[in-house]
Formats: C-alpha cells, structure tokens, sequence
C-alpha cells in the first residue's frame, strides 16, 4: 500500500512516501520555496518531489496521513485556510478522487517515526518538542503491536518553549534563525552557574510554581514571557536580547543547557523504569540538540541508542504514514517493512537537464573530467585552502547537511572556521563539524554513540586535537558524522583520498546555504549560492566548475567559460567541456 505523510499547518511542511513502510522518498517544503522552515506554507512542491523520486502518480495513493490531529487541540483552533487538506495537496488530488486522510497525533506521529526508522524490534520512546496538541514531552514504548503512551507533560511544562525563550533571552534568535543551535554551541564557553526554574515532578518536566502558567490558546508566548521576565530579575546580565555583546550571556547559555540536559535523562530515567527496555528511541525538536542526546547516550540507561535525522517537525509526515501504513498491516495482514533508516539521502536528486540549464550561468567556468580526476582535484584543492561546494546525488533530509549538499574545506587550519562562518554570516565563535570515514572514527574521537547523522555530539581526542583544530570547539568537542562507504561511496571516495594525501581521514563539512537561507536543494540554487558566495569551486554532479578557470583542471585553456544556451545543450555541452577538459 503506497501510504503519502505530510505535515502542514504551522511550520516545516514535509512530505514522505511510503510504500508498505518502506520509505521511497521525503521531502521539506522550505528547499523549494527558499523559505527557512517555510511557515504557513503547504507541502505541495514537497509532495510532487516524493511522487516524482518514486515515480508515482497521485491516482497511486491509497491513504493520506497527516502528522497533526487538529481536532484534539484544546482549546479548538479556530478555522484557517493553512489548516485544510484541501490546500494542503497538489491538484492531482482534488476530490472525488483524493484517497481517505487519517490524522495521526502529533507525538505519536514523531515516535513512530524514531521507532519504525531504527531497526529495534522494540524499544521505549522519548518525545520532545515545543508542543504536540495538547502535550509537549511523552514516554511511550513500541514493539510489532503498536505504539502506547505511558505518560505525558503539558505544554505549560515544555522543554521546547523553555529553550527557545533562553535563546530569546540571549538575543541569538532572528526573524530569519531559531536560536536553538546557537545558544547549545555558546553553553561551551560558559559555566553552568545561575540557576534554573526547571523542577522534575512525576518523572518529567515542570516550570517552578511561580512560573506555571494556565494551559490557554496563549500558553506559549504566556510561558515564554513569564521566563524572560524572570531571567530579567534574576540572571546576569539582567536584560535581553543584547546582541551587541553575546558573550555575556555564556554561563547562561551553559546553565540552560545543564539544566535541559537534566529533565532529558529525568525523562531517559523514568523511560527505562517504565518499559524495562534496554532500547531507546528519541524523537521531537529537542532531539536535535547533540549534546543532550550525548549526555542521553553516556548514561547508561540504555543499552542501545537511536537518534533520527529527521527528528523535528518535517519527521512527522514519515511517522504519520508509518503509524498508518502499520494499522492498515495489523487490520488487513498485509505487509509492513520499515526502513531502517542508517542513511539520510532521502531527498530529491537533480537530473542531467537542471544540471546543464544551472550550468550555463553568467560568471561560471566548467568541466567534467572522470570521477577519480574529479575526487583528486577537489581533495588538493581543499588541501591549499579552498573551499568547495558540494552537491552530489540525492539530497539529505533532516537539518544537517551529510554530503550531499555541503560545504566542504581542510579542517587542518584554525584560520578556516573564522573565513567559513564570514562567508556563511554566521557568528565566528560558532563551531563546525566534521565528516570522518567510519572506519577511523575511534582514532579521533571518544563517543558513547556513533552518528552517521551528526546529531551526537563526541570528545576529540587530545592527541590528534592539533591535527584537525578547524573542527573542535573550544571545550574539546565536536559534532562528527561518520561517513559508510555503502551509503555514501562518493563522499567516502573524497575524504578518503584527502586522507591519502594528507594522512586526515576528515574533511569539515557544513551546510550549502548563505544566512538565513534553506540548504541548497536544486542545481539552480547550487549555482546561485556559490556565484552569491566566496566559495572557490562547485562540484554539481560529475562537473566542476569555478569562477576563476585557473582553479580548474588544465587551467584557462581547459575550460568552457560558459555552457551554450537552448534545449539540446546539455548533450552537446557534455562533448565539448570533455573535450575541453582531456586537452584536446
């Protein structure tokens, strides 16, 4: 049964495919609208991507899940146009012929999603986020029977809500970017020293009595409020929001943090005591923070860990079809084979066409040369300072940019992350991550959890520090991914031929995106970022290209300044830029 998830009606619409559970395609609606997060937009680009990638028509369809049920809210919502089916979907599906949509609740939405993508046969499940309906933290526990809720936390109680208001507080969150991020990579130069009005009562989550609010339309903003109020009266540096001097807010960054980490193993705690599982499934916003689901994994609670690359709100239109593609197997005995999801490369790939129409840009020199010449050149490149950017196959789901479309540089060099984070307009104390080739993960890094997602945060270990100082952060950690020569055979072409060559089996690697920008998804955005950027060389598929041809294999001489215009170029343009590029 092919089972199409979206999530729609407030923020980061997304679209998934399911076919008997097996995952064929996903999608988020913000890397086509080139809106970040996308809000009050429907996933309509997001759901003809999936059914493009997996070649289906709408008519293919026989369920539609949908990772809100709107009418459990309580209060009710009041009508909006953002909150109807009907414009959630493409045309194809205008009734009468729309197949039968089921809405799944939030938070089961997300556990479903941790559960069915981890392989476990079983395990209990932690969901965090700003609010599902009515609850904001849940503990449940799944096996091949279902999913069932043991306990929940209402939202005047949620993690999310909290940790966005301290971001608030220390002035990191912008019209354009959440905070959430940021203020987890300033906690790393602080000390976690001023207090924090978060209590633990029934095995989760509370705010201090007297910053409880009544559970309203409003709670929210009226928690939000409630804790900057009481960071003003109470916190150094007593005001928000003071962007001009963000340093001050470091040991209260580093205390926020503390003090989430805590209620997060409360809640792993109270999990384990409740299911007897030695599995653990984590799902929800808050599971993006790596260094909470660090601390999660170092505890001990569990025996095995599983933290998904989509753990936020575009994750729930894959769990919403997964709960529904599982009922509709226990109902009718058919088939129900989940994906486990090791992999992130989920998204859509751009074909030869968009490929040679991005290429012909003003301003761009390119080439294609063979893959091992084009894994060579970019792994020397990157070994004399340049910085490249990277878009090769099918995109990434999740936030984390893993290789597919990336921005790559030699992570030898201090000086790097101060020029990456300029380029990127991001703040220069933030730190960057690395991708590390699987097989020489322990060699640099101390975990208690391996993530080929970048969502767990590691030790560097002391002796190689100096090696690969543009990836550690200033308290000796990073993010790493370990990159699979299985699942990603390219990317561990190219780290590992920089490792050949300089003995680093790490490249970094951060997301291919400008400020306030969605990661790029199509060949057209590639181009555009790296021509809008000081990024050196772009690699699109089997092409490099440059804005300097001096850059380029075989120099000026070698290269087509620019890919001729009109239908049958994209052919005709591949024999001449290999021509070009063999010399001939």
């Amino acid at each position: 049964m092919l089972v199409l998830g979206i999530n729609f009606g407030f923020h980061d619409p997304s679209a998934a495919l399911l076919e008997d559970g097996r995952l064929l395609a996903m999608a988020e609606q913000e890397r086509f609208s080139r809106r970040k997060r996308a809000r009050l937009e429907m996933p309509i680009e997001a759901v003809r991507s999936c059914l493009r990638q997996a070649g289906a028509r709408a008519s293919d369809v026989a369920a539609i899940a949908t990772g809100w049920d709107i009418e459990r809210f309580e209060p009710a919502l009041p009508a909006a146009p953002y909150l109807e089916l009907d414009n959630a979907l493409p045309a194809e599906f205008d009734r009468p012929l729309r197949p039968k949509a089921i809405p799944v609740a939030h938070h089961l939405s997300h556990a479903a999603s941790a559960l069915w993508s981890s392989g476990f046969d079983e395990a209990a499940i932690v969901v965090v986020d700003g609010q599902g309906e009515r609850e904001s933290s849940s503990i449940a526990y799944g096996d091949g029977d279902g999913i069932r809720t043991l306990a929940s936390y209402p939202v005047n109680a949620s993690l999310g809500h909290f940790y966005r208001a301290a971001t608030q507080y220390a002035g990191l969150e912008t019209a354009n970017s959440r905070g959430e991020g940021k203020l987890m990579g300033l906690a790393a130069y602080g000390r976690a020293q001023d207090p924090m009005p978060l209590v633990t009562e029934g095995g989760g989550p509370a705010m201090a009595p007297d910053l409880r609010v009544e559970h309203t339309a409003n709670t929210r903003t009226e928690m939000r409020e409630a804790l900057l109020s009481w960071w003003r009266r109470t916190t150094f540096p007593y005001l928000d929001g003071q962007r001009a001097e963000q340093m001050v807010y470091a040991n209260f960054a580093a205390s926020a943090q503390a003090a989430l980490e805590k209620a997060l193993l409360d809640l792993a705690r109270h999990a384990r005591d409740a299911t007897n599982s030695g599995r653990l499934v984590v799902a929800g916003g808050v599971a993006q923070n790596c260094s909470a689901n660090s601390r999660i994994a170092a505890s001990g609670l569990f025996d095995e860990y599983y933290f998904l690359p989509v753990a936020h709100d575009p994750g729930v239109s894959l769990g919403a079809a997964l709960q529904v593609a599982h009922e509709h197997a226990r109902t009718t005995g058919g088939a129900f084979t989940p994906t486990r999801i090791d992999h992130a490369y989920w998204g859509p790939g751009p074909d030869d066409a968009q490929i040679a129409e991005a290429l012909r840009a003003d301003g761009l020199h390119v080439v294609r040369v063979p893959e091992a010449e084009l894994i060579g050149h970019v792994a020397t490149a990157m070994t004399e300072g340049r910085i490249v950017g990277w878009c090769s196959g099918r995109a990434e789901i999740g936030p984390r940019a893993l290789g597919a479309r990336s921005v790559l540089a030699d992570p030898r060099s201090r000086e790097i992350v101060s020029r990456l984070n300029r380029i990127k307009g991001r703040e220069i104390w933030r730190p960057l991550a690395p991708s590390v080739l699987a097989e020489r993960f322990d060699t640099y890094f101390d975990a208690p959890h391996r993530s080929p997602f970048m969502n767990v945060s590691a030790l560097v270990r002391p002796e190689v520090r100096s090696r690969v100082p543009a990836i550690v952060h200033v308290d000796g950690t990073a993010r790493p991914q370990t990159v699979d020569r299985e699942h990603s055979p390219r990317y561990w072409s190219l780290i590992r031929r920089f490792e050949e060559l300089t003995g680093v089996p790490v490249v970094l690697n951060t997301s291919f995106n400008l400020a306030g920008e969605p990661i790029v998804n199509s060949p057209a955005d590639a181009v555009r970022t790296f021509l809008n950027s000081e990024l050196d060389l772009l690699v699109l598929g089997p092409w490099l290209a440059a804005k300097d041809p001096s850059l380029l294999p075989g120099g000026p001489a070698g290269v087509v300044s620019r890919l001729a215009a009109g239908p049958a170029a994209g052919a005709a343009a591949e024999a001449e830029v290999d021509h070009a590029s063999l010399g001939g």
